[in-house]
């Protein structure tokens, strides 16, 4: 029950956060806004979400994970059903970064239930639920945005969001007295051994968790960045049609499902049992696989540009791989510490600092250095990513033995 409606709740938080960047060309063909002003907006939420992360992580360990919940899935339902009736662009940036905090105040409350109520191979299991529900909306959204457009216009879109979002919202409170009781007794079952006297900085730097930090900052960078720009890059770099981008936005997030699953079964072996250990290899395959793509990239060929497609995917299953441990598995390390959403929170805001660098920052190279530079400065930041999850290990392993060994005691 617990992971039906947090799927549900996290399926709708992603179609209610990328209608904005699903229905962008159609506001632009329609002029209702320019490439300048799109930006602005997309970056607004981007920001806002990252702050929001911050706040939120820090609420969900203070406050009933249900109230940031249903505020955050009314102002969202809100925040949609008002974006088609703003007169102008100008005044759809606040709207949209409102909607950014809004979706941050989901997911750190969504770690902290999980972390409460399930351990060990359950808790997996439900994050891979959860996380998948997102991509499925992801595929969902840019099927339904063609035909939504056609049929009626890009204003329907956030309407439709909207609804949705409203009716999950009403699915949520009334299945909530159930949930918080299911919640509770699960609660009482567990023996409670909550540590919450180390210093929230102490606990943060003895886990290794500030340099993985770092190393989130270097996948949200990849992740977001290579999926922002994938579709420019293969469209400017092999001469193809436009249109053919949007099969590029649909790929993506089946990669990212399979990546997920992978990685889930995965987390099960001695490899990647570590979190810190299993994103080291997962980034290093990823600055392996970017080097073939740095190549390619310089022959115009049909069939090189398929290649490099695909190359390119992968590089963002890795990193979808690389964010499943540290943003859904490593969270619930800290639930002994009552500490889960701050952990969740502190992660998750890394993710859109590297995002929003990306966003700017890919462009910028491209634009001056072209396309294959552009690709072995992704080599060089994974590389990073990998240092990172490597310095962060010592730490990170002393503390994951320290939690084992209490639990066994």
């Amino acid at each position: 029950m617990i992971v039906a409606i947090l799927s549900l709740v996290y399926f709708v938080s992603y179609f209610a956060r990328k209608d904005f960047a699903a229905v962008m060309a159609v506001m632009l063909s329609e002029n209702i806004i320019n490439k300048s002003e799109g930006g602005l907006i997309g970056m607004a939420l981007f920001v806002c979400y990252g702050i929001g992360q911050l706040v939120s992580g820090y609420l969900g360990d203070k406050l009933p994970p249900s109230i940031l919940l249903s505020l955050g899935l009314l102002t969202t339902a809100l925040c949609n059903i008002l974006m088609p009736h703003i007169p102008s662009a100008s005044l759809m940036i606040p709207v949209w970064a409102v909607n950014g905090f809004a979706q941050a105040m989901l997911w750190p409350p969504i770690v902290r239930i999980l972390a409460d109520t399930l351990e060990g191979e359950a808790f997996l299991r439900a994050n891979l639920y959860v996380t998948s529900a997102a991509h499925i909306s992801t595929i969902l959204l840019y099927i339904f945005v063609p035909i939504c457009v056609r049929f009626y216009d890009w204003k329907t879109v956030f309407t439709v969001a909207g609804i949705i979002s409203a009716v999950v919202l009403l699915i949520f409170i009334v299945a909530i007295f159930t949930l918080l009781t299911e919640s509770k007794e699960a609660t009482e079952s567990k023996p409670q051994t909550l540590d919450t006297s180390t210093p929230l900085f102490s606990l943060l730097s003895g886990s290794g968790l500030i340099r993985i930090f770092l190393a989130i900052i270097m996948m949200g960078f990849l992740r977001d960045g290579i999926e922002s720009w994938l579709p420019t890059l293969y469209a400017e770099a092999f001469s193809r049609d436009a249109s053919e981008a949007v099969l590029v936005s649909a790929i993506l997030p089946v990669f990212s499902i399979i990546s997920i699953v992978s990685i889930t079964a995965l987390h099960k072996t001695r490899l990647f049992n570590n979190e810190a250990r299993g994103a080291a290899i997962l980034f290093i395959i990823a600055g392996a696989v970017c080097v073939p793509i740095a190549i390619l990239i310089n022959f115009k060929h049909v069939v090189l540009s398929v290649i490099c497609l695909v190359l390119a995917c992968l590089v963002c299953a890795c990193m979808h791989a690389v964010n499943f441990l540290f943003i859904s598995c490593t969270p619930g390390r800290f639930a002994p510490h009552g500490r889960a959403a701050t952990a969740s929170g502190f992660s998750n805001a890394c993710t859109y600092v590297g995002a929003a660098i990306s966003m700017y920052g890919i462009g910028a190279l491209a634009d001056t250095l072209g396309w294959s530079f552009t690709v072995v400065s992704w080599i060089l930041i994974a590389t990073l990513g990998a240092l990172f999850s490597v310095l962060s290990y010592r730490k990170y392993t002393r503390f994951i033995n320290q939690k084992n060994s209490q639990k066994g005691n």
